[in-house]
Parts: structure tokens; sequence; C-alpha cells
């Protein structure tokens, strides 16, 4: 007897034999419902619960059993077991044709007709849950997004997934029996047989390549594949295939970004140099120009092809020693307004430029343009600014003079009439201890007179003889200050102009002076040299020092302008030893 009950429909159109088959197999545990004819059975089995069908065949009326039957199999999945008296063939294969349940003979004892029932309602079970487990295993085949696949030995497909129709076009019937390096793009068709001829053992093989949609995209493909091995023989392989077409192009992407990027930071990398450059050679258009071409290059996609050519107002130069006289990119270099010059740069390879190439070789040409302003602007300003210190000088020259030739000889007078008054005899009106007294202080104006008057030079310090200038200068600071103040020339030392000799004269003593009065210095060192077409002029003493968070006052500030204007390079600090020290050097 079955643990839980189950409902039998029983349908036969003689009421005894119905009555009797409902009175046994309610006794054996069976619910019992009972229909006479093929209609109240379709609508009995469909409208009720019903586990399982006992169908006469030879039913009464216009519906017979085997009608009824497929009436009733069209709505629900329910066992039926037929009951006849016949077993002649045609009537077992119509059966058969109808239920895989069989049939079972009538009058052929209970315990037959029992041991049939539970039968089927085993074998039914068990088909449900076969058949739950293949739709459940359809249903996730299908709703996942990869497409699941099996090859035989050959590599030809046994199955693929209906997935497959969504991504590829095809249907599952254009593509089953196919080889499974069909529809593959291009040279990818060697990849994938080489990765079937590569299976060696039971193991995860993994690869990418591209498939042809029916449609005729490009589709990425991953694919999984785990192979099968019978007797050591190679029998197919199972494995999923993952579109990855999306993951591709954002890849992709991403790829052209980084390279964008690169090209950018490049780029940038470029123009700052150019700018480092203009900083650190203000004075000559030529040198930055003959520097920087040899940065620009870094700016392109292919920098080790680039040859760079420039011509600024007929002077021409290159970053490299070969150009290939075909595709080029040209651009301007407007000056003030007006066309200075152009860049132009060639691809060795031939490799064509791209529009940011272009873009960028344009960018380049303006800012050559504006360092060129740039240079020319600080040209003329330190043209102006020498004239203004010309100008100064002059007029330093000519109060000097003044001084010396009106100033200085009216005391002179005044002195020598007081000491003929001194000599005469006047009555006595005035001493002559008075008269010399003031005899002696118009003749210490006079002094003074003379020592501003040698402060200030009665011309420019020559540029043949700025040693002796510095060299006098030493001696004056001995006599003046009496302190040690020492002077050195190593090597010939010859400048290119009256201004730069001045102005070098200028630092020395703006130097000494300030080491003199202002700290303490018991010895002073001045030292001129020529290394390396550079003059070299250094002034150290061993004084104080210039204590922390102290500017200098002005005097460190016009020495270096003074060296700005000769285009020298200017140091003042405390000396690692002791006392300051102060440096320029001057290219010649």
């Amino acid at each position: 007897m079955p643990d839980e009950k189950k409902t039998i429909l029983i349908v036969e159109d003689d009421v005894i034999t119905s009555l009797a088959e409902k009175i046994m197999l309610e006794t054996n545990g069976y619910i019992v419902l009972t229909a006479s004819n093929g209609r109240k059975a379709v609508d009995t089995a469909i409208r009720s619960h019903v586990d399982l069908v006992l169908m006469d065949i030879e039913l009464g009326g216009n519906m017979d059993g085997h009608s009824a039957a497929k009436k009733i199999l069209e709505k629900k999945n329910i066992p039926i077991v037929f009951l006849t008296a016949h077993i002649e063939k045609e009537m077992v294969e119509k059966v058969r044709s109808i239920t895989r349940y069989g049939y079972a003979l009538k009058n052929s004892g209970d315990y037959v007709l029992l041991s049939s029932i539970e039968m089927v309602l085993e074998l039914f079970e068990a088909h449900e849950k076969t058949r739950i487990s293949e739709e459940n295993f359809r249903r996730l085949v299908e709703d996942i997004n990869d497409i699941i696949f099996s090859i035989d030995g050959n590599g030809f497909l046994t199955y693929i997934s209906p997935r497959v129709e969504a991504v590829s076009g095809y249907r599952v019937e254009e593509v089953i029996n196919h080889h499974f390096s069909d529809f593959t793009y291009g040279n990818d068709i060697k990849k994938v047989k080489k990765l079937i001829s590569t299976f060696g053992e039971e193991r995860e093989y993994k690869s990418e390549f591209r498939k042809i949609r029916k449609n005729g995209e490009i589709a990425w493909i991953s694919a999984s594949l785990r192979p099968i091995f019978t007797d050591g023989v190679f029998a197919g392989a199972t494995g999923i295939l993952s579109d990855i077409t999306e993951r591709k192009k954002s890849e992709e992407k991403v790829k052209h970004l980084l390279a964008e990027k690169g090209d950018l930071l490049n780029e940038i990398n470029c123009l700052y140099k150019i700018s480092r450059i203009a900083e650190e050679n203000t004075a000559s258009e030529d040198a930055v120009i003959a520097e920087s071409i040899m940065e620009i290059p870094s700016g392109f996609n292919k920098a080790d092809k680039i040859t760079v050519r420039i011509n600024c107002d007929g002077r021409i130069f290159f970053s490299g020693k070969s150009i290939l006289f075909s595709d080029s990119v040209k651009k301007n270099i407007i000056v003030n307004g007006g066309v200075h010059g152009n860049i132009e740069a060639f691809y060795s390879d031939g490799h064509s430029f791209t529009e940011r190439e272009k873009l960028f070789l344009e960018t380049v040409a303006e800012r050559l343009g504006r360092v060129i302003e740039l240079i020319i602007a600080k040209n003329e300003l330190r043209e102006l600014e020498k004239e203004i210190i010309s100008i100064s000088e002059d007029e330093r020259q000519k109060i000097g003079r003044e001084i010396h030739d009106s100033l200085g000889q009216i005391l002179t007078g005044i002195s020598f009439l007081l000491k003929t008054v001194s000599n005469s005899n006047n009555n006595g009106l005035i001493p002559s201890e008075k008269i010399e007294e003031i005899s002696n202080l118009v003749y210490d104006a006079t002094m003074i007179c003379r020592k501003i008057t040698k402060g200030l030079p009665m011309k420019s310090i020559g540029h043949d003889n700025l040693v002796i200038a510095i060299d006098q200068l030493a001696i004056n600071m001995r006599n003046i200050y009496q302190l040690n103040c020492e002077f050195a020339c190593k090597g010939e030392v010859k400048l290119k102009d009256d201004f730069t000799s001045s102005q070098l004269y200028y630092i020395a003593q703006e130097a000494v002076n300030n080491a003199a009065k202002h700290s303490s210095a018991g010895n002073i060192k001045i030292r001129i040299t020529k290394e390396d077409d550079v003059i070299k002029l250094t002034v150290h003493d061993d004084g104080k020092g210039r204590v922390e968070n102290d500017s200098g006052g002005i005097g460190l500030s016009i020495m270096k302008y003074r060296s700005d204007l000769i285009g020298g390079t200017f140091r003042a600090e405390n000396h690692f030893d002791r006392g300051f020290f102060v440096s320029v050097d001057v290219p010649l």
C-alpha cells in the first residue's frame, strides 16, 4: 500500500466492472474517481487532481478510449494505463503511440492490476524527476549569457546551446556539425586549430579569438575547454564560449586613452623643457633654438624617426642628420606679428602625421615665437639699461671733474691766500696761530675733496686695464682703512668691451667696501682668473659674514644687477670656513 493516497480515475462504460474495480482499489488505499464515457473522463481528468487513469479502450458513445486519452494528454501530463481484453499487434501499436505506460489485460486478477498500477506510478515519478531535472538544466543553459558546447574527437560540434543565436545570429541547426574553427575570423583560425591540437591532458584550456557573426560583424569570444580522453585518446571536449566584444572594446578604448595621455604628457614635457631652456638662455636666440630643437622630437609618436628643421631669419638648425624629403609638416614662427621663420618636421620612415601631431607642431611654433619675442625684448631692455648706466657714469665723471677742477682749486687758493696773510705784518690784527689753524682746516678739506675725487673715476675702466684698476683699488683699501687687502690675477684677462670691465670693477669695489665697513674684516682677498673662456672674479673676507635673515642691504642687489647686465652668474654667501664670499662668472 502506498504511503500517500493516490487518486485514480477509472474510465469504464460497464457499471458493474467499474464498481468492482473501484471497491478493490479503495480497499487497497487509493482514492477512486469514475467516468462512464470519454467526454466525462476528459472533463474529470482536467478539472480534478488525478495521479493515474485506467482507461477502457472500447468505450461506448462518440469518443473511444484512444481519443479520450489524447485529449487528456494534450492538457495534462498524467500516466494512462489502457484496460483491454485484446492483445493483437495492431492494438499494442495503437496503445504505444499514445502512452509509454502500456496496457493491462482485463480479468487478469487484482494482484496483476495492482502491481501494474504501482509500477506505472513509480515509473511516472522517476520520469517526472528526470523531466524536471532536464527542464531545469535546459533553462539554465538557455538563460545564462554564455554558450555551452561540446565537440567530438575531430573537433566538430555535437551540441551547442540556443544562446548561440543571440551571440552569433546563427540558429543551432546552422552551427551543429560544423567544425569548431568554422566562422572564425582571419588568422584566428590558426589559433583555434592549434588550440585543439595541443590538448594533451584533462585540464582547462583557455583562449580568445574572433568570430564572424551572421550579419558580418566581428565578435570577440573567450573559450574555456576541457578535453575528454578515452583510453588515452582524445575523444572530444566540452566548454563554454563567452562574448567579450564589449570588454575588448572597453580595453581598446582604455588603451587609446592611455596612449593619448602618454602623448599629451610627452607634449607637455617638451613644451616645459623649451620654456626652461628659454629661461636659462635669455640672451641668445640661437642658443635657445639650438637646444630646443633637440627636445622637440620627444613630443611626437615616433620620436626616434623624427627630424626637425628650423629656419629663423635665414639661419638653419637641424635635430638630426637625415631628412626624408617627402611628406612633412611645416608651421610658421610668428614674432611681433610677422613671419620670423618656420619649423618643419619629417618622418624618416615615411610615417604619416596625425592631426594631434600637426597641432602639437603648431603649438611649438607659437611657443618659439613667444620665446623669441621675449629674448628680443630682453636684449633691447638690456641695451637700454646699458645706455642708462653709461649716461649715469658720464654724469658721475662730470661731477668728479667739477669737484676736482672747481672746488678743489678754490679751496687750494684760499689756503694759499691765508698763508700769505699769515706771513705778512698787519699790525697784529689777525693772530698768526689762527691763520695757521684756518689754513690747516682748509688743507684738510682739500685732502677730503681729493679723496672723494679719487672715488669717482675720471673715465670708465678700459677693457685692457681692469687688472691695473683692481690692483690700485687694493692699494687704496690698505691706505684708507689700514687693513690687509691682497689682489692676484691668474691667466691673461682680456674682456670684449669697456662696459663689462667697468661693471666687474664696480662689483669688486662694492664687495671690498662692504667688507671693510660692515664685516669687521682684517683681511680681504681679491682674485680674477680666466678658465675655459670664463672670467671669474672673487672677493673673500675673514669678517663676521652675513647674519641669518639679514637681506644684505642694497649693495648685494646692485652687484647682482651689474652681473646680470653683463650676462654673468652671481653668488654671494657666507664662506664655509669664515667670512663672506662674492663671485661673478662672465662668459667671454
